[in-house]
Parts: structure tokens; C-alpha cells; sequence
């Protein structure tokens, strides 16, 4: 099983994934960068959930500087890391195979741009947790004023969107989810 980087240096080059792996499609993919175009350029790039890493890997292809992927999966992070020798971006790159909280706990920052694309399934079980994570972005100082984040959710969700220091900017919907972007609220760096 495959899917193709959409655009940039790396456009069409193919990247392994798995059935198991919920890979954002690429309708999502391509919205995301087409928003944070005149972020990417440059950027500290950061993939939260990355399954198969195409968020980041797509980030590089589009001129990010550097891309940390996060997933507690083991079988995801060695796909990860082929994806990565397969472009031979490993000097770009940093993968960190440990739950999304304790990952972001180690992190040093800032990152331009960040991606949160959880595995479904943490909706229904823990809901909250996603809008702890995304706090814990700000007070671990992994954001910045100009700073973007996309979280994809499915359409059935009941988490509340509204997460302290983060205001909500906009919320799409493609299919079956949603792709909210947030930036960190106005005057918090002053």
C-alpha cells in the first residue's frame, strides 16, 4: 500500500504506509499547504500521529527546513524512517516513537507548523485528551505567535473546539472529518 507526495521537490515519489495506518487523504494533505503556503518556506515542522510521516515528508518536499515526527506505533516509526532514507532526508529529520504527550513533554521549540491527526478511535475513548494536547503546545513553549496547527477529526466528535490560548481560525470539512486550523491566542507573547 502507497500514497504519492502531492507537490514540491518530491511530487509523485511514492511513500510506504500500511492498512493499519489512516494516512490524512490527500484532499486534506493538499488544504493544509495550500493554507500554510507562506509558512512552509524554511519552516520547523512538527507531525503529531504520523502514520506514515506524509505530513512531514510533504512539509520537507514543499521547502520546510526540518520535520519531527511523532507516533507511539512501532511498526508506523519504522515506516517512517524508510519514507525518510527513501528521500534521503535523514539529516532533516527527527522521529520519536513515544505517546504524543510525553513526546511533546521532551520537545524543544518553536515549530512554524503542526499537525495533529490522531487515530479516530481516541475520540470515542478519550475525547479530552486532544484539547490537553493541544494546550500543553502553548505551555510548553512549541508555538509561537505566527504559529499554525491543523487537527483533523471525524465528523462525529463531540470535543469542544474551543481550547485555551488557541483561537480557532477555521474549521473545513472534507468528507468524513473536519481539518480545524488554530493559532495561539492574540497577546500572549506581550
Amino acid at each position: 500500500m502507497s500514497l504519492k507526495i502531492i507537490a514540491g521537490k518530491f511530487k509523485g515519489k511514492k511513500l510506504l504506509t500500511t492498512k493499519d495506518i489512516r494516512p490524512a487523504t490527500s484532499l486534506v494533505r493538499d488544504s493544509i499547504f495550500n493554507i500554510s503556503q507562506n509558512f512552509i518556506e524554511n519552516a520547523n515542522f512538527l507531525d503529531i500521529f504520523s502514520g506514515s510521516g506524509a505530513l512531514g515528508l510533504e512539509a520537507l518536499s514543499r521547502g520546510a527546513r526540518f520535520a519531527t515526527f511523532i507516533d507511539n506505533n512501532f511498526k508506523s516509526c519504522q515506516i517512517i524512517k524508510k519514507n525518510i532514507r527513501a528521500l534521503s532526508v535523514e539529516d532533516q529529520t527527527f522521529v520519536v516513537q513515544k505517546d504524543a504527550m510525553k513526546a511533546i513533554k521532551t520537545l524543544e521549540g518553536p515549530y512554524d507548523v503542526i499537525t495533529v491527526d490522531p487515530p479516530f478511535i481516541i475520540y470515542k475513548e478519550k475525547p479530552s485528551y486532544i484539547n490537553a494536547l493541544l494546550s500543553l503546545l502553548r505551555t510548553k513553549n512549541l508555538i509561537t505567535p505566527d504559529s499554525l496547527i491543523f487537527l483533523e477529526e471525524p465528523t462525529y466528535s463531540k470535543r469542544d473546539p474551543l481550547v485555551e490560548d488557541l483561537d480557532l481560525l477555521n474549521k473545513r470539512k472534507y468528507g468524513s472529518c473536519f481539518l480545524l486550523e488554530y493559532a495561539c491566542k492574540k497577546g500572549l507573547f506581550n
